[in-house]
């Protein structure tokens, strides 16, 4: 041992967000202890600790359901042993329109197929479930009664108690410079407080992944954007089992919070953020209130929710999150370098694709099979002009509100 850091193990992840954690304890679930998980600042730091939280279940894609269906009952389960503050609450996601409420009708029928309830609902029953709603100008909604909520922090540390009960180490403090390699294979890491050797790289470093890959000459296409939700003052009518909400033709979203709301937004043109313009260090950083941006976006949660006007916001979170260029994550070996895995670009929804997601990457570096069809997350569909940074900026300024398109 140097500095604590052990010379050799089987498996480095490198990242201790809920991203890491996820697959550091799936990996010692499949019997595979010999795993260290490095993380260059604190535990749960990055943008992990200003999620929302939100735990979906709502897809048009049967392999989405299936990682959601995997995440959910991962939560339940850590729900038994741990305090995460899981609360299987609801979702209600609205149509503004008759097109959107047709698109609907696709979610449901994915959902039914594979087993996870989910109905239409009318705008009565909307604000049967949400008082506090304006409902006149809806033309109904879904309900998912599977979604809820969790606190993203405490299921890190869930995650990270089992794995480390199960053998996993986790270290604090250190940063990966690369990835070692020996005959186009991974040999070890090299962090700045020396080297370890190892035969699994899994680079789950959120928004700097792409930036760590490009010191192995691997693409992982992502880069961040300024991403907002408003804290508010006490309102009338919100409850702790309230539902949350998605209103994907206004871009906004919510659930009760304390008494109040979070309300958040994906919004159009979205602002990029160069990692090299944060401080140091960023670990539990955020960025500057943005009112200009999110203003637009109030205006709507206001029009849904009338009382709204008359509440305080207690503050304006802005973090920074990485997207994609197609708003996907990644999910892949890297091309070229065997035993290089990444899992990164969740774009926004890694708290809720953490257990599914962590699953289906631990099965294939222990089985040699994740158990389902992975092609939509694969690092080959992009060329390395899709990593190019003038691109990036570009491209991902369109994909929060792409996130809100038909569900995903």
């Amino acid at each position: 041992m140097r500095g604590g850091l052990p010379t050799n193990t089987r498996i480095v992840v490198i990242g201790g967000g809920v991203i890491g954690a996820s697959v550091a304890w799936h990996l010692t679930r499949l019997g595979c202890p010999d795993v260290v998980v490095l993380e260059r600042g604190q535990i749960g730091c990055g943008t992990t600790w200003h999620s929302a939280g939100n735990i979906v279940r709502m897809s048009t894609d049967p392999v989405a359901v299936e990682i959601y269906a995997q995440s959910a009952s991962v939560v339940a389960e850590l729900d038994q042993r741990h305090t995460i503050g899981w609360r299987p609450c609801g979702r209600v996601m609205l149509a503004r329109t008759q097109e959107r409420f047709q698109e609907f009708e696709t979610i449901i029928r994915t959902l039914q197929r594979q087993g996870t309830p989910v109905e239409s609902i009318s705008p009565a029953e909307v604000q049967a479930k949400l008082p506090l709603m304006n409902t006149d100008d809806l033309v109904g909604a879904l309900w998912s009664p599977g979604d809820g909520r969790v606190d993203p922090t405490a299921l890190t540390a869930a995650y990270c108690r089992e794995a480390k009960q199960n053998g996993a180490r986790f270290f604090e403090g250190v940063e990966v410079k690369q990835a070692l390699t020996e005959k186009g294979a991974v040999s070890g890491v090299e962090t700045d407080q020396g080297q370890i050797k190892c035969e699994v790289v899994v680079n789950c470093a959120g928004m700097w992944a792409r930036d760590l890959g490009l010191r192995n000459h691997i693409d992982i296409p992502l880069y961040a954007v300024e991403h907002f939700y408003a804290l508010t003052e006490t309102l009338d009518d919100t409850y702790p089992q309230m539902p949350t909400f998605r209103d994907p033709d206004g871009l906004i979203y919510g659930r009760e919070e304390v008494g109040g709301l979070l309300v958040g937004c994906f919004d159009r043109e979205a602002l990029p953020v160069r990692l090299s313009d944060l401080p140091t260090p960023f670990e539990f950083g955020l960025l500057n209130e943005n009112w200009d941006q999110f203003l637009p976006y109030m205006e709507q949660a206001i029009h849904r929710i009338p009382a709204l006007a008359d509440c305080g916001v207690r503050t304006l979170v802005n973090g920074p999150e990485s997207f994609t260029p197609d708003a996907e994550a990644h999910l892949d070996e890297a091309p070229g370098l065997k035993n290089y895995f990444v899992l990164a670009g969740l774009s926004s929804s890694g708290v809720t694709r953490s257990g599914g997601m962590g699953g289906a990457l631990a099965r294939w570096i222990v089985e040699g099979d994740p158990g389902m069809d992975l092609s939509r997350y694969s690092l080959k569909r992009f060329g390395p002009e899709h990593n190019e940074e003038s691109f990036l900026r570009q491209q991902v300024r369109d994909m929060p509100s792409a996130h809100f398109g038909l569900e995903r």
